[in-house]
């Protein structure tokens, strides 16, 4: 399989490099994360539609596209929740929605018109996605009852993707508006900058047109896999930009009279940071390779494979990154230390670590 990017696809990476290129300014200036106009720039620039159906207004690219995207904003450290709010989103949509009202929601979305987040976690049940929000029948619509937790992106956006069980037992996914009654939400800010919501339900009522469809487990755990691989191509982004700031760091910084990258044991902490990145790129593109075969237990094997590789390699490069950096690397100020934290909130964001290779092992059994 040829993983050289195309024309397009270089023109795609490099003109995302332009436009991200001043997101960790704009952050120290305190207006990237809540910068709505952001997400309208996005939807502009044709990036939010990339994986949307072409019938609802969207560009029906590959996955290869938006990894590329996904790596530009790691390398960025930008805050938009891209991941969650497009990629997650409109994949869930697109997968359980029906008729007009599919086409509706995925118009205002690719636009960037409405912007939601998906809320699949709940308080306690670690990455279990087998829903206890209960969705009662009251009238003709329903009433929620629960809670969700580390919705991402979930502040400013318009509404919830949420997960809920129906009175027969299957799983239903509603959109739930950010400005329901009965809707009670706790913001709080991630240690790498991001924002999350928790949200508890108290008896919110709801139109017989918020449950979107039926949905099972497994459907929703398919559409999280695209969402891991943009998680892990943005873990990516954001390591080797590290190491390439700490490359020329070692270059600058003085000991003893020279530079401290004239020193052996530093060379090879380098060479071995990049290895090991080099690594996890392997592992992405024979995960997208698995996803090109099309056969589920081969690409969830895949993925999880990845996400184990990715952020069990990343909190060592990025931890090592901080490392030869010595006292300025923990400052707010230089951005090496922001690394890390994002790898350490985007190994937890849809399963870590340990629940993965969990996963990997059962497929495997």
């Amino acid at each position: 399989m040829d993983f050289a990017l195309s024309p397009e696809q270089d023109m795609l990476r490099d003109s995302a490099r332009r436009y991200l290129a001043n997101d960790f300014a704009a952050r120290r200036r305190g207006g990237e994360a809540a910068d709505g106009a952001r997400w309208r720039d996005y939807a502009d620039l044709g990036w939010i539609a990339l994986l949307g159906p072409e019938d609802a207004g969207g560009l029906g690219g590959e996955i290869e596209d938006v990894l590329i995207l996904a790596e530009e904003m790691g390398c960025a450290l930008s805050l938009q929740p891209y991941v969650a709010s497009a990629i997650l989103a409109i994949g869930l949509v697109d997968l359980v929605a029906g008729g007009q009202q599919r086409l509706d929601i995925l118009g205002e979305m690719t636009s960037g018109e409405r912007r939601f987040a998906p809320a699949l976690y709940e308080p306690g049940r670690r990455y279990m996605l087998a829903p206890e929000l209960r969705a009662a029948a009251s009238g003709a619509g329903y009433r929620l009852s629960g809670a969700k937790t580390l919705v991402v992106g979930g502040a400013g956006a318009d509404g919830m993707l949420a997960s809920a069980r129906l009175d027969d037992g299957a799983v239903g996914l509603f959109l739930v508006p950010m400005d329901n009654a009965g809707v009670f939400v706790t913001p709080y800010a991630l240690i790498d900058d991001g924002g999350a919501i928790d949200a508890r339900f108290d008896q919110a009522d709801l139109g017989p047109d918020a449950l979107l469809g039926i949905v099972s487990v497994d459907a929703i755990d398919d559409v999280l896999d695209e969402a891991r691989l943009a998680q892990c191509a943005d873990a990516l982004g954001a390591l080797e930009r590290a190491i390439e700031i700490t490359a020329e760091y070692l270059k600058t910084r003085t000991q003893f009279g020279q530079p401290l990258a004239n020193f052996q044991a530093l060379q090879h902490s380098v060479v071995e940071m990049y290895i090991e990145a080099d690594s996890i790129r392997s592992s992405l593109y024979n995960a997208i390779a698995a996803f090109d075969r099309g056969g589920r237990e081969e690409r969830r094997r895949a993925v999880s494979s990845c996400w184990v590789k990715t952020f069990d390699a990343a909190k060592g490069i990025a931890g090592m990154a901080v490392h030869l950096h010595g006292g300025i690397g923990m400052t707010t100020e230089y951005p090496v230390g922001h690394y890390l934290r994002r790898i350490m909130v985007s190994e937890r964001s849809f399963g870590d670590v340990e629940h993965h290779l969990a996963r990997y092992m059962d497929l495997a059994s």
